[in-house]
């Protein structure tokens, strides 16, 4: 088949064969969900709304990002990095901004930026390699996991892929290598590059009139036509990128050519107004440019200059998608793998810690607000580092149910098990339509994960017929129990899961006209 017919197949609706070996050798179909995941795809697949993920790749020192003034063990742990109290930006009584800070300090002033403290996970993993994988994956930190949580979630809204391609890639990375974090469970879903006009230039091959013969049916042909369709995702996305590009050549404020973070997120808003549907954005300084090893510096040096290129370039995107007019389609947070160590170490730099502030900015979201307490200094771990207060997945489930409204069933099977999401944002949507309020809040699920069994426990608000059904990721029914007339109050059903593979499933609970549903996990 031509490739330039391949391509206009796929864009009007083709199937595409994907890799079969991951499926054991079957060719996926196209598998209608139920309707209620049926709509929720369809509400979060229209929605314009945008996420930008800023990586601080290397581990931000975070005590000097956001500074203990008052806090006598800080100056102790640093006696040559600690920043005079009186050079810092004023925060609150307690606590200053870097001097290199300024666009963080008049963006937290103006309610678009807010601050989160603390934020770690259990065990924390010092490695970066390990450190930013768990971050990617949304994992613990004994977890494995080869699909990241962004890759998850735009897989909930894009059901058929990779058989059958999104019109517009849903996720963009800025940069020369695809992250972990776009990686779903059926291939990478996301797409990289540096500029559109290069990307577009690389990867536009509509002319060549190049030949492709029929793959043959085997598991080798299966995976060629698997490698043609990720080249044809390419071409199809190039076109896309570089049309929104040409529909805004223009930004409305003046990117400095030397912060290459403000160069990234120039591009980010042209693509942005210029209405690609991408809802999620990748960008970063470059380098393990965070890893503040030796000679840090204080006021001056290596890690005032990354400070002041975040600060500046946030502070210009946000400006920027004002005079766009797509500042409210628009929010994001900043997340390095790791903080750095209190105590400095002998090389006037600082050693690979654990928690650190992380922020949240945009102008929809709860801004000028300090989630959590200042670092202790006091109560250490056993190797002399902060202790955690927030868990990172809380601010994931925060911009999943609140950001993106996605239900609740649908974070948890994201972020592999519940997380209380911090409030963070202005419109919070966690419980759809179809769904009773009260059911979803007493719906309970132990253990979970499961091995050969699970209990659902409930809570009715008056009698009802009561069923229970166990759906996979694509909305087919697997098994269904009808537990009868149920009295109003406490009650309690048991599903069988011994003959389920594992993987994760949704409970969904019938109590006469109430619906509600909740993530299962079932390992083996």
């Amino acid at each position: 088949m031509k490739r330039r017919e391949f391509l206009h197949r796929s864009t009007t609706g083709l199937a595409l064969a994907t890799l079969g070996t991951a499926f054991g050798g079957v060719r996926l179909r196209a598998l209608a969900a139920s309707p209620t995941l049926r709509a929720w795809r369809q509400l979060t697949g229209a929605s314009d709304r945008v996420f930008v993920l800023i990586q601080l790749t290397g581990g931000n020192d975070g005590l000097n990002t956001i500074v203990p003034i008052e806090n006598p063990l800080y100056y102790q742990a640093r006696p040559t990095l600690a920043i005079p109290k009186n050079q810092t930006l004023h925060l609150t009584d307690t606590l200053g901004w870097h001097p290199a800070l300024d666009g963080f300090r008049q963006l937290f002033s103006e309610g678009r930026l807010s601050i989160v403290q603390n934020v770690t996970y259990p065990n924390p993993d010092r490695s970066h390699f390990r450190g930013t994988d768990i971050w990617l994956t949304a994992t613990d930190s004994d977890v494995f996991k080869s699909s990241g949580w962004v890759g998850r979630f735009l897989e909930t809204l894009a059901p058929d892929f990779p058989e059958r391609l999104p019109d517009e890639p849903l996720a963009v990375q800025i940069g020369t290598t695809q992250s972990l974090g776009f990686q779903g469970e059926r291939g990478s879903i996301g797409i990289t590059f540096r500029d559109p006009e290069t990307f577009y230039s690389l990867v536009d091959q509509q002319n060549t009139g190049t030949l492709y013969d029929p793959a043959p049916e085997t598991v080798g042909g299966n995976e060629l036509e698997f490698v043609r369709t990720v080249e044809l995702s390419s071409q199809v996305y190039s076109r896309a990128v570089k049309n929104a590009a040409d529909r805004q050549k223009t930004n409305t404020v003046t990117y400095p050519a030397d912060n290459q973070l403000a160069q990234s997120l120039r591009i980010v808003a042209r693509l942005i107004a210029g209405g690609l549907s991408t809802k999620f954005y990748l960008v970063s300084i470059g380098g393990n440019t965070f890893d503040t090893h030796i000679n840090q510096g204080t006021l001056t040096g290596i890690h005032p200059q990354l400070l002041r290129q975040l600060g500046d370039a946030v502070k210009l995107f946000l400006d920027d998608c004002r005079g766009l007019g797509i500042a409210d389609r628009v929010v994001g947070m900043t997340f390095s793998e790791f903080g750095r160590r209190v105590m400095e170490n002998g090389s006037r730099g600082t050693d690979h810690g654990t928690a650190a502030p992380l922020f949240v900015f945009g102008e929809q979201i709860i801004g000028g607000q300090i989630l959590g307490h200042d670092p202790d200094l006091v109560n250490l771990d056993n190797r002399g580092d902060l202790l955690m207060e927030f868990d990172y997945r809380q601010v994931y489930a925060a911009a999943l149910l609140q950001w993106f409204g996605a239900p609740m069933n649908t974070m948890q099977s994201v972020l592999l098990r519940q997380f209380a999401a911090l409030p963070l944002y202005q419109q919070v949507s966690s419980v759809e339509p179809w769904e009773d309020a009260a059911l979803v809040q007493s719906l309970a699920i132990t253990p979970n994960p499961c091995t050969t069994q699970a209990t659902v426990s409930f809570l009715l608000p008056a009698a009802a017929r009561l069923a229970v059904t166990i759906h996979d990721i694509r909305g087919r029914t697997l098994l269904a129990l009808d537990c009868g007339e149920r009295p109003a109050g406490a009650g309690t059903a048991t599903l069988a899961t011994d003959r389920l593979p594992s993987g994760t499933y949704f409970v969904q609970l019938h109590a006469g006209q109430r619906r509600a549903m909740k993530a299962l996990f079932v390992e083996h």
